[in-house]
């Protein structure tokens, strides 16, 4: 057996693999006799008939078939053990010829590669956010809205009510037609598990107290969930206060609306800002939006005094003043801003770790990344009560369309987790057993009295891997925060390099 092997530019592996006739001959004897044990040959016992009868029986060409498949799988295993190449899947059988020797070609697609390059050399400016009284004020409003008194109106929809709405929003072109599915891909980075974030887990999944985060919602907006993949706001039962400092969703949006009855329906074009910073991905774009008014309330606001921050904290063990609980919204929004600030930073440093760094993967990894993208809009879509079909049937789109809608995105994603995986292991990061045992501890410290009764919902070995996997990206992400800040330790020399050292 003659084995060559040619690395092909897209990521993948070409063998080519010759034999001697004599083992084609062996296995075309092998095939006849399988097909005589299966079929019946009239004048002979099943696996009896002999091999010139077979073939005057059945023809050459299944026999030839049969014995390339009992072949193939020995030759493409011998070819792979000998070649010393890492698979990403399984190869195929990309052609067979019977002469002038028998010649098996497999197309073999490989592990992906990452050469960093010199990522440690990156250095970023970080800057230490600080929180603005408006920031505060916007959250102590949100506390007053909380305990706010509504009451029904019948009147026009003017600034200070709250207002139900169905919303609908779409981003369309100078012609007014819809775009592409660009934002169909916003779905997906957010919702990629080997997206490589510059977001930090946080377990609990609860938000803490005084972090900003748009208030003016009492159901946020769908994003990307809608029945297009350019229909970015998809709400039933979108509810807003109307304020003036408040632009969400777009700015101009509350003037259109401003004037409305309940069940009026309204559709209007506004374009979101070039500088656009929380939807970066509509800056400049213009926006169709659809709004149904369903229901108009005046909101009264109690005062912004003691009483109202002892009713806020009624259920605490001390009840705090108003005075109090602004301080200690302040220091939860500082954290919360820092922590944001710090997952931001990340995420910009490792995109430009991803630039620097030469990154090969075979085009199968991206199919199984779009791939698992459409399973995840099937899942939302249903969760609104369609399937990924009926978003085909409406969109006009097959699945192939749908996937290169999604290719972009999965290429990205790909060399972010990619390059995350191999700086964790450049860096010898690590998550030890008591880490995860910590995490645990930290996870349950929220339900008091009930903790020791949860404890085993979330000690299960599938539970400890999801935080162990949780805490090394956190690890990581970490790290490259400290390299571009010019922080991060000196790396330990590769083992190999000490004892070749010692001994020499």
């Amino acid at each position: 057996m003659n084995i060559q092997t040619e690395r092909l530019e897209n990521h993948n592996a070409r063998f080519t693999v010759t034999l001697e006739s004599s083992q084609l001959d062996q296995a075309k004897q092998q095939a006849a006799r399988k097909l005589s044990q299966k079929y019946n040959i009239p004048g002979f016992r099943k696996g009896k008939a002999p091999y010139n009868i077979v073939q005057r029986f059945f023809g050459e060409a299944p026999i030839l078939e049969d014995a390339i498949e009992i072949l193939g799988n020995d030759v493409y295993k011998q070819a792979l053990d000998e070649s010393g190449v890492a698979p990403y899947a399984p190869g195929q059988l990309e052609d067979f010829k019977a002469e002038p020797q028998p010649t098996f070609i497999f197309i073999v697609p490989l592990q992906p590669t990452v050469d960093l390059g010199d990522y440690r050399s990156l250095r970023m400016e970080y800057t230490e956010p600080v929180v603005e009284d408006s920031q505060l004020d916007r959250v102590m409003r949100q506390f007053q809205e909380d305990q706010a008194l509504y009451e029904e109106s019948t009147k026009p929809v003017e600034m200070g009510n709250r207002v139900t709405m169905e919303l609908y929003a779409k981003i369309v072109d100078e012609e007014g037609d819809t775009s592409e599915a660009e934002h169909t891909h916003a779905e997906a980075e957010e919702h990629d598990h080997d997206h490589a974030v510059s977001e930090e887990h946080d377990h609990d999944h609860a938000h803490a107290e005084g972090e900003e985060h748009d208030h003016d919602h009492d159901h946020e907006h769908d994003h990307d969930h809608g029945l297009g993949g350019n229909e970015f706001i998809h709400e039933h039962e979108a509810v807003m206060v109307f304020r003036e400092e408040n632009e969400e969703p777009i700015p101009g949006f509350r003037q259109a609306v401003i004037g409305a009855t309940v069940d009026e329906e309204r559709t209007f074009e506004l374009t979101y800002p070039e500088d656009e910073k929380e939807y970066e991905e509509y800056a400049g774009k213009k926006a169709e939006f659809k709004v149904k008014v369903k229901k108009i309330e005046n909101v009264t606001l109690p005062s912004m005094n003691d009483e109202l921050a002892a009713r806020i904290t009624q259920d605490e063990e001390k009840p705090l003043t108003l005075l109090e609980l602004r301080m200690r919204t302040r220091e939860n929004l500082q954290e919360s801003t820092a922590k944001q600030a710090k997952s931001d930073f990340a995420g910009e440093a490792l995109d430009k770790m991803v630039e620097g760094a030469a990154i090969a993967f075979p085009e199968e990894m991206i199919d199984d990344q779009t791939e698992s993208y459409l399973e995840r809009l099937d899942q939302d879509f249903r969760r609104q009560g369609l399937t990924l079909d009926d978003y085909m049937r409406i969109a006009n789109k097959t699945k192939d369309e749908i996937k290169a809608d999604y290719r972009d995105i999965a290429i990205k994603n790909l060399k972010r987790a990619l390059t995350l995986r191999e700086i964790r292991l450049v860096e010898a990061i690590e998550i030890p057993d008591s880490a995860v045992e910590a995490e645990i501890d930290k996870m349950l410290s929220q339900f008091g009295e009930q903790a020791a009764s949860l404890r085993g919902m979330l000690d299960t070995p599938q539970m400890r891997e999801n935080i162990k996997n949780d805490l090394l990206e956190q690890s990581t992400l970490d790290r490259i925060v400290a390299i571009a800040k010019g922080e991060a330790p000196a790396l330990n020399p590769p083992v190999a390099e000490e004892v070749t050292s010692t001994s020499s």
